[in-house]
């Protein structure tokens, strides 16, 4: 898809991060866990990390490398959750209607069917619009600002990975990886690691579940999987995270082109006038030439003059987009060149209308880059 920017007034604050690789590293909690719990675990997954690999992971490099995000899973009591979990390994063929059924209808105790079937439906429709509310969130927060995603997913956590996995565009699905933990599931559907003790006696109990494959008993994340005593277990995750980081970076990060700046669209504003341009993006390979983020940007930060006024009103909305353009004449139209959203092609474009355009400054090791990847 082309994404076409059209600015008609423009405030001269602009602000980039140098994050085209960024890994988002999102934990999915499993079943009775509030947002607060989630949160911990996410910060134990975080601490966990750094101590197995401190050098990737270090602490100057966050929010500039990777970012640790959650990706909550709510919880709804005791029996809804356990519905729900069933209800998830029913969809997936991996339990049949008939042991679902019975599963439920013991969880829920309703008297009447009719009672038991709107319970379910409810059941169902909420597990859907939270299975929705995490892929926008993944969109929202991680692919459509150019980054990849990590889920480290715990138990029932891991059902919604492999659901959620299923509807990601082809695009999404390569800047995506699961290193699954404690799953129910029958597999990982993105062919991600996964780590479950051999005697996790919750896994274990439900049909179709990936066998064992480490070493230790228990089946909460933190006590029996991150805090395991046998340190070939801890290793065996820490390794799995690694690994799924190397795919990203080498595959998801080498093939994905995430030219894009931010700038202020500012309604208080009339007039165009003069923005400069932080542009960034993967190594891009022209011959035996690299080109690297490094050089495509113009500056790694820009400080945001102000966006609030006197009244505290938000003066100027942050927006992304991913078309440059350059050398305009005001009244005379301008040139651009139009990045597409996820491959990287670039194309000529061009604007009759000089209400449409903005006066962008680039670097000359930028032009040339963009020039380089027209001829292609």
């Amino acid at each position: 898809m082309l994404k076409l920017l059209v600015i008609l007034t423009i405030h001269l604050s602009v602000f980039a991060n140098a994050n085209t690789c960024m890994n988002d590293i999102y934990f999915g909690n499993g079943v009775w866990n509030t947002y607060k719990q989630a949160n911990v675990s996410k910060k134990a997954l975080k601490k966990f990390i750094r101590q197995n690999n401190p050098t990737r992971f270090s602490s100057t490099d966050e929010d500039k490398t990777y970012s640790f995000k959650l990706a909550y899973n709510n919880t709804y009591g005791t029996s809804i959750d356990l519905i729900e979990t069933h209800w998830q390994l029913y969809e997936s063929g991996q339990i049949s209607e008939g042991y679902f059924s019975f599963v439920a209808h013991v969880l829920d105790g309703r008297d009447t069917e009719e009672k038991f079937l709107k319970d379910l439906r409810e059941i169902i429709a909420q597990s859907d619009a939270d299975t929705s509310n995490m892929y926008a969130k993944y969109q929202a927060e991680s692919f459509n600002l150019k980054h990849n995603v990590l889920l480290v997913s715990h138990s029932q956590g891991n059902l919604f990975a492999n659901k959620i996995y299923a509807q990601l565009s082809s695009s999404e699905k390569q800047h995506f990886q699961n290193v699954a933990i404690a799953t129910p599931a029958s597999r990982v559907f993105s062919g991600g690691p996964y780590v479950t003790l051999n005697q996790d006696a919750v896994v274990g109990a439900i049909p179709g579940s990936l066998p064992g494959n480490a070493e230790g008993f228990g089946h909460t994340f933190v006590p029996s999987y991150l805090n395991n005593p046998n340190s070939a277990t801890k290793e065996k995750i820490a390794v799995g995270i690694n690994e799924a980081v190397d795919v990203l970076d080498a595959i998801g990060c080498g093939k994905y082109f995430a030219f894009q700046f931010v700038s202020y669209v500012c309604s208080v504003h009339t007039d165009p006038q003069e923005l400069v341009v932080d542009i960034y993006g993967a190594t891009y390979k022209n011959g035996e030439t690299l080109y690297t983020n490094e050089i495509v940007m113009t500056e790694h930060q820009r400080r945001i003059l102000k966006e609030i006024d006197e009244y505290g009103n938000l003066v100027c909305p942050l927006k992304r987009f991913d078309i440059v353009t350059t050398n305009p004449e005001f009244n005379k139209g301008c040139d651009a060149y139009i990045i597409h959203d996820v491959i990287g092609k670039v194309e000529p474009g061009s604007y009759e209308n000089s209400f449409t355009c903005a006066q962008y400054s680039l670097k000359s090791e930028t032009v040339e880059v963009l020039n380089m990847m027209l001829s292609q």
